[in-house]
Protein backbone atom coordinates (compact mmCIF):
# COMPACT_ATOMS: atom_id res chain seq x y z
CA UNK A 1 0.00 0.00 0.00
CA UNK A 2 2.86 2.12 0.41
CA UNK A 3 4.62 1.71 -2.86
CA UNK A 4 0.52 2.77 -4.25
CA UNK A 5 0.50 5.89 -1.97
CA UNK A 6 3.74 7.20 -3.41
CA UNK A 7 3.21 6.10 -7.05
CA UNK A 8 -0.13 8.50 -6.58
CA UNK A 9 1.52 11.38 -5.55
CA UNK A 10 2.69 12.27 -9.36
CA UNK A 11 -0.20 10.16 -11.12
CA UNK A 12 -4.12 11.25 -10.65
CA UNK A 13 -6.30 12.72 -13.22
CA UNK A 14 -9.86 14.55 -13.52
CA UNK A 15 -12.20 12.72 -15.69
CA UNK A 16 -15.04 14.44 -17.19
CA UNK A 17 -18.52 13.33 -17.71
CA UNK A 18 -19.58 12.20 -21.15
CA UNK A 19 -22.07 10.03 -22.82
CA UNK A 20 -20.73 7.04 -24.47
CA UNK A 21 -21.97 6.97 -27.97
CA UNK A 22 -19.47 5.02 -29.65
CA UNK A 23 -18.92 1.34 -29.36
CA UNK A 24 -16.29 -1.35 -30.59
CA UNK A 25 -16.14 -4.78 -30.84
CA UNK A 26 -14.67 -7.92 -32.05
CA UNK A 27 -14.36 -8.26 -36.12
CA UNK A 28 -14.35 -12.01 -35.92
CA UNK A 29 -17.04 -12.70 -32.88
CA UNK A 30 -18.46 -9.55 -32.80
CA UNK A 31 -18.44 -9.80 -29.40
CA UNK A 32 -17.66 -5.94 -27.29
CA UNK A 33 -14.64 -4.96 -26.59
CA UNK A 34 -13.78 -3.89 -23.10
CA UNK A 35 -10.76 -2.39 -21.20
CA UNK A 36 -9.23 -0.71 -24.77
CA UNK A 37 -7.36 2.81 -24.14
CA UNK A 38 -8.35 5.78 -26.95
CA UNK A 39 -4.95 7.67 -27.62
CA UNK A 40 -6.21 11.29 -29.19
CA UNK A 41 -3.45 12.80 -32.09
CA UNK A 42 -1.22 13.81 -29.92
CA UNK A 43 -0.34 10.25 -28.11
CA UNK A 44 -2.74 11.22 -24.81
CA UNK A 45 -4.80 8.37 -23.39
CA UNK A 46 -8.14 10.61 -23.33
CA UNK A 47 -10.79 7.30 -22.55
CA UNK A 48 -11.15 3.77 -22.08
CA UNK A 49 -13.70 1.55 -23.77
CA UNK A 50 -16.40 -0.23 -21.12
CA UNK A 51 -17.68 -3.65 -20.41
CA UNK A 52 -19.71 -3.15 -23.13
CA UNK A 53 -17.53 -1.76 -25.46
CA UNK A 54 -18.73 1.85 -25.29
CA UNK A 55 -16.53 4.82 -25.25
CA UNK A 56 -17.04 8.87 -24.49
CA UNK A 57 -16.81 11.02 -27.39
CA UNK A 58 -13.66 13.51 -27.56
CA UNK A 59 -13.25 16.60 -28.76
CA UNK A 60 -12.81 17.67 -32.42
CA UNK A 61 -9.39 18.78 -31.76
CA UNK A 62 -8.72 15.10 -30.51
CA UNK A 63 -8.76 13.78 -33.67
CA UNK A 64 -7.58 11.20 -35.43
CA UNK A 65 -7.92 8.91 -32.10
CA UNK A 66 -6.27 5.79 -32.16
CA UNK A 67 -8.16 2.49 -29.64
CA UNK A 68 -5.49 0.13 -28.59
CA UNK A 69 -6.45 -2.97 -26.98
CA UNK A 70 -4.29 -5.74 -26.27
CA UNK A 71 -4.89 -9.07 -28.21
CA UNK A 72 -6.03 -6.11 -31.25
CA UNK A 73 -4.41 -4.57 -34.35
CA UNK A 74 -4.39 -0.58 -33.45
CA UNK A 75 -8.03 1.23 -34.99
CA UNK A 76 -7.73 4.70 -35.86
CA UNK A 77 -10.65 6.95 -36.39
CA UNK A 78 -10.36 10.13 -38.61
CA UNK A 79 -13.22 11.93 -38.11
CA UNK A 80 -16.07 12.16 -35.52
CA UNK A 81 -19.43 9.18 -36.12
CA UNK A 82 -21.22 7.83 -33.37
CA UNK A 83 -21.01 4.30 -34.54
CA UNK A 84 -20.34 0.65 -33.75
CA UNK A 85 -16.43 0.06 -34.94
CA UNK A 86 -14.51 -3.23 -35.20
CA UNK A 87 -10.92 -3.89 -34.33
CA UNK A 88 -9.33 -7.02 -35.99
CA UNK A 89 -7.83 -9.66 -33.83
CA UNK A 90 -3.89 -10.56 -33.86
CA UNK A 91 -3.29 -13.53 -35.39
CA UNK A 92 -0.47 -15.79 -33.27
CA UNK A 93 1.50 -18.70 -34.70
CA UNK A 94 0.92 -22.25 -32.80
CA UNK A 95 4.25 -22.99 -30.83
CA UNK A 96 5.93 -26.37 -30.36
CA UNK A 97 4.85 -28.21 -27.42
CA UNK A 98 8.04 -28.49 -25.00
CA UNK A 99 8.40 -32.01 -23.01
CA UNK A 100 9.46 -30.48 -19.15
CA UNK A 101 11.66 -32.64 -17.07
CA UNK A 102 10.26 -33.34 -13.72
CA UNK A 103 13.21 -31.76 -12.10
CA UNK A 104 13.40 -28.81 -13.51
CA UNK A 105 9.74 -27.58 -11.57
CA UNK A 106 10.55 -23.74 -11.57
CA UNK A 107 9.13 -21.67 -14.69
CA UNK A 108 11.10 -18.55 -15.14
CA UNK A 109 9.26 -15.97 -17.79
CA UNK A 110 10.52 -13.29 -19.00
CA UNK A 111 8.47 -10.14 -20.06
CA UNK A 112 8.47 -6.97 -22.41
CA UNK A 113 6.22 -4.24 -20.90
CA UNK A 114 4.90 -1.07 -22.78
CA UNK A 115 3.44 1.72 -20.45
CA UNK A 116 1.36 4.82 -21.40
CA UNK A 117 0.14 7.51 -18.79
CA UNK A 118 -1.48 10.46 -19.48
CA UNK A 119 -2.04 13.28 -17.13
CA UNK A 120 -4.45 15.88 -17.69
CA UNK A 121 -3.63 19.60 -14.99
CA UNK A 122 -6.89 21.75 -16.01
CA UNK A 123 -5.81 25.45 -15.25
CA UNK A 124 -9.11 27.60 -15.98
CA UNK A 125 -12.54 27.04 -15.41
CA UNK A 126 -15.45 28.46 -17.08
CA UNK A 127 -18.82 29.19 -15.39
CA UNK A 128 -21.92 28.86 -17.33
CA UNK A 129 -25.19 30.24 -16.66
CA UNK A 130 -26.57 27.37 -15.00
CA UNK A 131 -23.59 27.31 -12.55
CA UNK A 132 -21.94 24.19 -13.70
CA UNK A 133 -18.01 24.35 -13.62
CA UNK A 134 -16.16 23.17 -16.76
CA UNK A 135 -12.36 22.80 -17.34
CA UNK A 136 -10.35 24.49 -20.06
CA UNK A 137 -6.83 25.20 -21.31
CA UNK A 138 -5.44 21.78 -20.01
CA UNK A 139 -1.95 20.97 -19.63
CA UNK A 140 -1.18 17.79 -19.96
CA UNK A 141 2.25 15.43 -19.67
CA UNK A 142 2.25 11.86 -21.28
CA UNK A 143 4.38 9.44 -20.32
CA UNK A 144 5.83 6.29 -22.26
CA UNK A 145 7.96 3.52 -20.60
CA UNK A 146 9.38 0.62 -21.54
CA UNK A 147 10.19 -2.40 -19.44
CA UNK A 148 11.97 -5.92 -19.04
CA UNK A 149 10.92 -7.81 -16.11
CA UNK A 150 10.88 -11.55 -14.62
CA UNK A 151 8.96 -13.57 -12.65
CA UNK A 152 9.06 -17.42 -11.31
CA UNK A 153 6.43 -19.28 -10.59
CA UNK A 154 6.75 -22.70 -8.95
CA UNK A 155 5.08 -25.66 -10.98
CA UNK A 156 4.83 -27.93 -7.77
CA UNK A 157 4.27 -28.19 -4.50
CA UNK A 158 7.43 -28.59 -3.46
CA UNK A 159 9.40 -26.36 -5.98
CA UNK A 160 9.47 -23.20 -3.33
CA UNK A 161 12.44 -21.73 -3.73
CA UNK A 162 12.28 -18.34 -1.33
CA UNK A 163 10.82 -16.43 -3.90
CA UNK A 164 7.24 -14.49 -4.72
CA UNK A 165 5.98 -15.11 -7.89
CA UNK A 166 5.15 -11.05 -8.57
CA UNK A 167 7.29 -9.57 -11.59
CA UNK A 168 10.54 -7.97 -10.86
CA UNK A 169 11.40 -5.12 -13.22
CA UNK A 170 15.06 -5.34 -14.09
CA UNK A 171 15.22 -2.13 -16.80
CA UNK A 172 13.33 0.56 -17.97
CA UNK A 173 13.66 3.36 -20.53
CA UNK A 174 11.41 6.54 -20.30
CA UNK A 175 10.16 9.42 -22.73
CA UNK A 176 8.20 11.85 -21.63
CA UNK A 177 6.41 15.10 -23.15
CA UNK A 178 5.00 18.18 -20.94
CA UNK A 179 2.46 20.45 -23.16
CA UNK A 180 2.25 23.19 -19.73
CA UNK A 181 2.01 26.83 -20.40
CA UNK A 182 1.94 27.20 -23.88
CA UNK A 183 5.49 25.00 -23.83
CA UNK A 184 6.11 21.98 -25.69
CA UNK A 185 9.46 19.69 -24.27
CA UNK A 186 10.16 16.41 -24.72
CA UNK A 187 12.34 13.94 -22.17
CA UNK A 188 14.72 10.65 -22.31
CA UNK A 189 16.19 9.04 -19.84
CA UNK A 190 17.89 5.19 -20.78
CA UNK A 191 17.56 3.71 -16.98
CA UNK A 192 14.55 5.17 -16.05
CA UNK A 193 13.53 5.09 -11.88
CA UNK A 194 10.00 6.72 -12.85
CA UNK A 195 7.58 4.89 -10.63
CA UNK A 196 6.00 2.76 -12.77
CA UNK A 197 2.51 0.94 -12.60
CA UNK A 198 3.89 -2.28 -13.93
CA UNK A 199 5.37 -2.52 -10.00
CA UNK A 200 1.97 -2.51 -8.83
CA UNK A 201 0.18 -5.08 -11.47
CA UNK A 202 0.21 -8.82 -10.84
CA UNK A 203 -0.33 -11.46 -13.54
CA UNK A 204 -2.81 -14.21 -11.83
CA UNK A 205 -0.56 -17.50 -11.70
CA UNK A 206 -3.32 -19.27 -10.41
CA UNK A 207 -4.73 -22.33 -13.08
CA UNK A 208 -7.94 -21.64 -14.62
CA UNK A 209 -10.34 -24.51 -14.91
CA UNK A 210 -13.21 -22.83 -17.87
CA UNK A 211 -14.33 -26.40 -18.51
CA UNK A 212 -17.65 -26.25 -16.23
CA UNK A 213 -18.03 -21.92 -17.25
CA UNK A 214 -17.69 -23.62 -21.38
CA UNK A 215 -19.82 -26.42 -20.75
CA UNK A 216 -22.31 -26.94 -23.29
CA UNK A 217 -21.17 -24.80 -25.72
CA UNK A 218 -19.63 -26.53 -28.84
CA UNK A 219 -17.12 -25.02 -31.90
CA UNK A 220 -14.13 -23.18 -31.55
CA UNK A 221 -15.77 -19.59 -30.37
CA UNK A 222 -16.87 -20.07 -26.62
CA UNK A 223 -17.75 -17.05 -23.66
CA UNK A 224 -18.85 -16.97 -19.94
CA UNK A 225 -19.73 -13.94 -18.04
CA UNK A 226 -20.05 -13.33 -14.71
CA UNK A 227 -21.92 -10.34 -13.34
CA UNK A 228 -21.02 -8.35 -10.18
CA UNK A 229 -22.85 -5.43 -8.53
CA UNK A 230 -22.27 -2.64 -11.05
CA UNK A 231 -21.74 -4.34 -14.03
CA UNK A 232 -20.15 -7.85 -15.33
CA UNK A 233 -17.47 -8.78 -13.53
CA UNK A 234 -15.77 -11.28 -15.43
CA UNK A 235 -15.37 -12.31 -19.30
CA UNK A 236 -14.20 -15.57 -20.47
CA UNK A 237 -13.74 -15.88 -24.28
CA UNK A 238 -12.29 -18.47 -26.13
CA UNK A 239 -11.38 -18.75 -29.87
CA UNK A 240 -9.24 -21.00 -32.10
CA UNK A 241 -6.13 -19.46 -30.66
CA UNK A 242 -6.79 -17.42 -27.56
CA UNK A 243 -8.28 -17.83 -24.49
CA UNK A 244 -8.48 -14.45 -22.84
CA UNK A 245 -9.77 -13.42 -19.27
CA UNK A 246 -11.29 -9.52 -18.51
CA UNK A 247 -11.83 -8.86 -15.26
CA UNK A 248 -13.61 -4.90 -14.16
CA UNK A 249 -12.16 -5.03 -10.90
CA UNK A 250 -14.61 -2.46 -9.65
CA UNK A 251 -17.65 -4.51 -10.95
CA UNK A 252 -17.82 -5.66 -7.22
CA UNK A 253 -18.48 -2.17 -6.04
CA UNK A 254 -22.17 -0.49 -5.76
CA UNK A 255 -21.33 2.37 -7.56
CA UNK A 256 -18.47 1.23 -9.64
CA UNK A 257 -15.78 3.59 -7.77
CA UNK A 258 -13.45 2.81 -5.06
CA UNK A 259 -11.71 5.22 -2.96
CA UNK A 260 -8.89 3.69 -0.73
CA UNK A 261 -9.54 5.62 2.55
CA UNK A 262 -5.76 5.39 3.22
CA UNK A 263 -4.76 7.64 0.47
CA UNK A 264 -7.71 10.00 1.71
CA UNK A 265 -6.28 10.06 5.20
CA UNK A 266 -2.89 11.03 3.95
CA UNK A 267 -3.75 13.86 1.56
CA UNK A 268 -3.93 11.71 -1.29
CA UNK A 269 -7.51 11.48 -1.45
CA UNK A 270 -8.54 9.84 -4.93
CA UNK A 271 -12.13 8.00 -6.75
CA UNK A 272 -10.80 5.06 -9.39
CA UNK A 273 -13.55 4.93 -11.67
CA UNK A 274 -12.67 2.35 -14.38
CA UNK A 275 -9.87 -0.70 -13.41
CA UNK A 276 -9.27 -3.89 -15.43
CA UNK A 277 -7.38 -6.32 -15.89
CA UNK A 278 -6.80 -8.63 -18.88
CA UNK A 279 -4.43 -12.20 -19.51
CA UNK A 280 -4.35 -14.13 -22.65
CA UNK A 281 -3.66 -17.46 -22.80
CA UNK A 282 -2.89 -19.94 -26.12
CA UNK A 283 -6.23 -22.10 -26.32
CA UNK A 284 -6.30 -25.43 -26.02
CA UNK A 285 -9.04 -28.02 -26.12
CA UNK A 286 -9.33 -28.96 -22.60
CA UNK A 287 -9.37 -25.57 -21.42
CA UNK A 288 -7.47 -25.89 -18.82
CA UNK A 289 -4.63 -22.80 -18.12
CA UNK A 290 -1.52 -22.78 -16.67
CA UNK A 291 0.86 -20.12 -16.12
CA UNK A 292 3.09 -21.52 -19.01
CA UNK A 293 0.42 -20.32 -21.19
CA UNK A 294 0.16 -16.91 -21.01
CA UNK A 295 0.43 -15.40 -23.81
CA UNK A 296 0.16 -11.34 -22.72
CA UNK A 297 -1.81 -9.46 -20.28
CA UNK A 298 -2.88 -5.71 -19.81
CA UNK A 299 -3.70 -2.97 -17.14
CA UNK A 300 -5.95 -0.05 -17.43
CA UNK A 301 -6.67 2.67 -14.85
CA UNK A 302 -8.60 5.66 -14.85
CA UNK A 303 -9.23 7.88 -11.49
CA UNK A 304 -10.73 11.30 -10.12
CA UNK A 305 -8.13 12.69 -7.73
CA UNK A 306 -8.72 15.86 -5.41
CA UNK A 307 -6.29 15.18 -2.66
CA UNK A 308 -4.44 18.27 -0.73
CA UNK A 309 -1.65 16.70 -1.02
CA UNK A 310 -1.80 15.55 -4.74
CA UNK A 311 -2.91 19.55 -5.86
CA UNK A 312 0.24 20.86 -3.88
CA UNK A 313 2.95 18.51 -5.45
CA UNK A 314 1.84 19.44 -9.25
CA UNK A 315 1.17 23.32 -7.88
CA UNK A 316 -2.81 23.67 -9.12
CA UNK A 317 -6.05 24.25 -7.11
CA UNK A 318 -7.54 21.73 -9.42
CA UNK A 319 -8.36 18.19 -9.53
CA UNK A 320 -5.44 16.59 -11.43
CA UNK A 321 -6.27 13.81 -13.92
CA UNK A 322 -4.50 10.43 -14.86
CA UNK A 323 -5.16 7.29 -17.24
CA UNK A 324 -2.85 4.67 -17.81
CA UNK A 325 -2.41 1.87 -20.08
CA UNK A 326 0.24 -0.99 -19.20
CA UNK A 327 0.89 -3.83 -21.58
CA UNK A 328 3.00 -6.85 -20.78
CA UNK A 329 3.85 -9.67 -23.63
CA UNK A 330 5.75 -13.18 -23.22
CA UNK A 331 9.39 -12.98 -24.28
CA UNK A 332 10.87 -16.57 -22.65
CA UNK A 333 9.70 -19.46 -21.19
CA UNK A 334 12.34 -21.68 -19.22
CA UNK A 335 12.33 -24.06 -16.72
CA UNK A 336 14.69 -24.23 -13.69
CA UNK A 337 15.73 -26.31 -10.91
CA UNK A 338 14.40 -25.41 -7.28
CA UNK A 339 18.50 -24.66 -6.68
CA UNK A 340 18.58 -22.81 -10.26
CA UNK A 341 15.80 -20.33 -9.38
CA UNK A 342 17.07 -19.86 -6.24
CA UNK A 343 20.33 -18.75 -7.57
CA UNK A 344 19.33 -16.90 -10.16
CA UNK A 345 16.62 -14.59 -8.19
CA UNK A 346 18.98 -13.76 -5.43
CA UNK A 347 22.00 -12.50 -9.07
CA UNK A 348 19.29 -10.96 -11.07
CA UNK A 349 20.98 -8.07 -12.82
CA UNK A 350 19.77 -4.53 -13.42
CA UNK A 351 20.30 -3.22 -16.53
CA UNK A 352 18.92 -6.14 -18.46
CA UNK A 353 18.48 -5.15 -22.31
CA UNK A 354 15.37 -3.81 -23.39
CA UNK A 355 14.19 -5.95 -26.13
CA UNK A 356 10.66 -6.49 -28.01
CA UNK A 357 9.68 -9.94 -29.24
CA UNK A 358 8.77 -10.35 -32.70
CA UNK A 359 5.11 -10.60 -32.01
CA UNK A 360 4.99 -7.23 -30.09
CA UNK A 361 2.56 -4.51 -32.37
CA UNK A 362 3.87 -1.61 -33.71
CA UNK A 363 3.68 1.89 -31.75
CA UNK A 364 0.83 4.14 -32.75
CA UNK A 365 2.24 6.97 -34.92
CA UNK A 366 1.84 9.57 -31.92
CA UNK A 367 3.88 7.47 -29.48
CA UNK A 368 6.65 6.71 -32.02
CA UNK A 369 6.78 10.71 -32.58
CA UNK A 370 7.43 10.90 -29.12
CA UNK A 371 10.09 8.27 -29.07
CA UNK A 372 12.07 9.71 -32.31
CA UNK A 373 12.06 13.22 -30.71
CA UNK A 374 12.81 12.63 -27.56
CA UNK A 375 15.73 10.30 -28.70
CA UNK A 376 16.99 13.15 -31.04
CA UNK A 377 16.96 16.02 -28.50
CA UNK A 378 18.28 13.79 -25.93
CA UNK A 379 21.75 12.90 -28.65
CA UNK A 380 22.01 16.72 -29.46
CA UNK A 381 21.98 18.08 -26.00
Amino acid sequence: MKRFVFLIIGMLLYCGVAIAQNRVIDASDRQPIAAASVFDATGNIVGLTLINGEFPDVPLTSYPITLRCIGYEDLTIKVPANRTWEMKPMIYELEEIVVVPVKRNVLKQTFYAREYLSLRLPIGIDTSEDGASNYINEDTITFFLEHMAVRYVPTTKDAKFGGDTSLRILNSRCYSRYNIADMDSVAYDAQSNFPSMLSLCTIDDTPIDATDEFKGQSGTTKQYKKPGKSGMAIVMRQNANTFKVTEDMLAGKKDHSSSPWLLSLSGLSMDINQLFSTQTYRANDKCIYQPKDIMEASFVMQADGKGRLIRKAIKTKNPIVIRSMVEVYLVENEYLTKEEAKREYKDDELGMRITAPATVPPLNAATQKLVKRAKAEAKNR
